[in-house]
């Protein structure tokens, strides 16, 4: 190898390392993280795995199979002994450890340093939405490095490799359910294998004989776990839930063009360039990424495992049309200028290795550019931890039976469990019944208000929905109700019944009128402004019927409390704008730094409020 490859090499693989951790240096995002850890916490005390649920009051000891459990110890391990923060840099390593792995493929694969730089581009711009510290990155790590074994048992004619498959998928069932995917993916990659066997590529055949031994053997891989082969079931038994509920799970959701269009762009792109050519691709690895691009079309939550694999069923038929491109460009300009030696005057020009270059480069400001966009950080997400609202809880001896969004479910185990058991979280396949309940009960009042009663809720943690509810307001004069749009927390959590005593930028918290409550409420209750609720007031403020001083007083007092709070600042330059007292001379002075009170509709965009 000559130093001028080295060199090339090396510097791909430092814009490699970049570019990955561009793609994996992201803050922990997910709102399961922390239900996870405490049933890690859950499991090392207890030395066991659970069955039935111990952390809710809505559904304790319904069955539950938990299985995601060694992944769930070791998140906890990891937390506490050196903390989210260092949690994030290893998923970082371990992305950048399977980018090496796949870049060794694609040398081998025979893709130059663009097709190579292409492909590795593409995975990690539409993999890094999924780069998060959870279970799933299991599947994301363990499904590529399956395939890149068996590809090596092939290209080796060793079938000793292929000995590393049940141990992969053994590990992987215990570590994240999406290994019941890993004999699927296999026998798809045996039947593209048999058919090249009979299609006359002898040396397809003993590989052919082996794989599918090893796929059997993968099948039963996955029943080595806790609860067995009740595996196989969690995906269509959760899928089947969603499916009957009347609001779609965003993960269980098919990717929307808009929101993804690299993963759309990429899959038909894959699939015109096995089109192209369909004798150049991998018989082995292309129909199991053409599967795993159809599992991501239906569901969301397999986008990351389509593009984890793409290098692998991609390779082949890329490294073909770039041939073919090379080729031409040779023959149209013989060639001496861009790909063979060239000479003293006229200096070969590396055009592969510039374009890979270059591709890489352009992937870390095309992960911020392109939908739908990541956040750089380490540790967890400030809108993932919403410590201030629990404090509140916790300090003033509130929700003892508290009402939840499932999102802050997991952060409420893993602080009040299990001195305070939780309404839901999210644990699809435990909350079933509850969830269906739930639904069933938003259609009416009396319904709702029946299933608050029966679990004897007695306060609630909310977020701040982006959606608004339709009602009939009372008309003035006893006339015809008027249709209008009110906030989730107005609607299904009205003043008459609930007070509203703490908000900040994540979280609300009501609490029923009720004996028990009546001095935090007299202490703490906001009577005039309702964070969540701010639509409906400043129509009214801006109409004359709702007088704006009580609301101001009110949003100075929140920022009095938390002068860092941007959706009181936001707020208080929208009511200054809907009462017409905007500007340094008004009664209602924006803060320091605030900058000018927009007017309109530009309000609440400027404000950071939904």
């Amino acid at each position: 190898m000559s130093a001028a490859t080295r060199g090339d090499r090396g510097l791909l693989l430092t814009l490699i390392a970049i570019l990955a951790a561009a793609a994996s240096l992201t803050p922990i995002r997910n709102y399961d993280y922390w239900w996870h850890l405490k049933a890690g916490e859950w499991i090392l005390e207890h030395r066991a795995v659970p069955r039935v649920d111990p952390f809710s009051f809505t559904r304790a000891g319904a069955p539950w199979v938990d299985h995601e459990w060694l992944s769930q110890a070791l998140l906890f391990l990891g937390h506490r002994t050196i903390g989210p923060e260092a949690l994030v840099f290893l998923k970082a390593i371990g992305v950048a450890l399977l980018c090496v792995v796949m870049a060794a493929h694609l040398r081998r694969a025979g893709c130059g340093a663009a097709a190579g730089a292409a492909l590795l581009m593409t995975t990690l711009l539409g993999a890094a939405v999924r780069l998060d510290v959870r279970p799933e990155l299991a599947t994301l790590l363990l499904a590529p490095l399956l395939v890149d074994v068996a590809l090596r048992a092939r290209e080796r004619e060793d079938g000793r490799w292929l000995l590393l498959v049940p141990p992969i998928v053994i590990l992987w069932a215990n570590l994240h359910p999406g290994a019941v995917v890993a004999p699927v993916l296999l026998a798809a990659g045996w039947a593209g294998t048999a058919i090249a066997a009979v299609a006359g590529r002898t040396a397809a055949r003993p590989f052919s004989r082996r794989l599918g031994l090893a796929t059997l053997a993968a099948a039963v891989a996955v029943g080595v776990n806790p609860y067995g082969f009740k595996l196989y079931a969690v995906p269509f038994e959760i899928s089947g839930l969603l499916h009957r509920l009347p609001s779609a799970n965003l993960e269980w959701d098919w990717p929307r063009p808009a929101s993804f269009p690299v993963f759309w762009m990429t899959l038909i792109a894959t699939v015109a360039l096995c089109a192209w050519r369909p004798r150049r691709v991998d018989p082995f690895a292309t129909p199991i990424l053409l599967l795993a691009g159809l599992l991501a079309a239906r569901h969301l939550r397999n986008v990351g495992l389509f593009f984890v694999l793409l290098p692998y069923g991609a390779g082949a038929p890329l490294a073909a049309l770039a041939g073919a491109c090379r080729a031409r460009l040779a023959a149209s300009s013989g060639g001496a200028w861009w790909s063979g030696g060239g000479t003293a005057a006229a200096p070969r020009v590396r055009v592969s290795f510039v374009a890979g270059a270059a591709l890489l480069a352009a992937g870390v400001p095309l992960l911020a550019w392109l939908p739908p966009g990541i956040t750089w950080g380490i540790g967890v997400a400030p809108a993932n931890e919403p410590a201030a609202a629990v404090d509140f809880l916790d300090r003033e001896r509130v929700g003892r039976r508290l009402f939840n969004d499932v999102r802050f479910g997991g952060y409420l185990i893993w602080r009040r469990y299990p001195e305070v058991p939780v309404f839901i979280d999210g644990r699809n396949e435990v909350y079933g019944p509850l969830m269906e309940e739930i639904f069933a009960a938003l259609k009416e009042a009396p319904r709702w208000q029946a299933l608050l009663e029966r679990y004897a809720v007695d306060a609630a943690l909310l977020r701040y929905p982006p959606t608004l509810q339709k009602v009939l307001m009372p008309a003035p004069g006893g006339g015809p109700p008027i249709p209008a749009e009110r906030a989730f927390a107005a609607v299904y959590f009205p003043k008459q019944d609930w007070a509203l005593v703490y908000w900040d930028d994540t979280a609300m918290i009501v609490v029923r009128r009720s004996p028990e409550y009546d001095k935090v409420i007299a202490r703490c209750e906001y009577r005039s402004i309702h964070p969540d609720d701010w639509r409906y007031l400043a129509a009214g403020v801006r109409a004359g019927d709702i007088p704006p001083e009580p609301i101001m007083m009110e949003i100075d007092r929140k920022l009095a409390e938390d002068s860092t709070c941007e959706r009181a600042r936001g707020l208080r330059r929208l009511f200054e704008s809907a009462s017409g007292h905007a500007g340094p001379g008004g009664p209602f002075a924006a803060p320091a730094g605030a900058g000018a009170p927009p007017t309109g509709p530009a309000a609440a965009d400027a404000a950071g409020i939904r």
